[in-house]
């Protein structure tokens, strides 16, 4: 084995022996429980904002805690339809228990 071929092998080792501790945007966030792409929200302020009763619905089903994992959807969703025009809520999201 050459000596060029032996520093590529070295460094391709230490590159695999060192990747599971890179962090991995695909995990939750451990603080918040939510997948990337989403935030940690109260059900008491999606409520507020009329999204109710679909965030206390999904949290009762999960944790209970009172949070939810929340995504929002673009304006485009109630364009499409989905809602009656004008959309009934400020934001369409998409839920998670945390």
């Amino acid at each position: 084995m050459s000596k060029r071929s032996s520093v590529v092998l070295i460094a391709f080792g230490l590159l695999v022996a060192g990747m599971p501790f890179w962090p991995s945007p695909a995990f939750a966030d451990p603080e918040s429980g939510c997948p990337p792409g989403y935030e940690l929200r109260s059900v008491a302020s999606l409520a507020e904002a009329g999204n109710a009763p679909v965030p206390g619905l999904v949290d009762a089903a999960g944790n209970a805690d009172g949070y939810v994992c929340a995504h929002a959807l673009p304006d485009a969703v109630c364009v499409a339809k989905v809602h009656p025009d004008p959309c009934l809520v400020e934001t369409v999201y998409v839920f998670k228990d945390n």
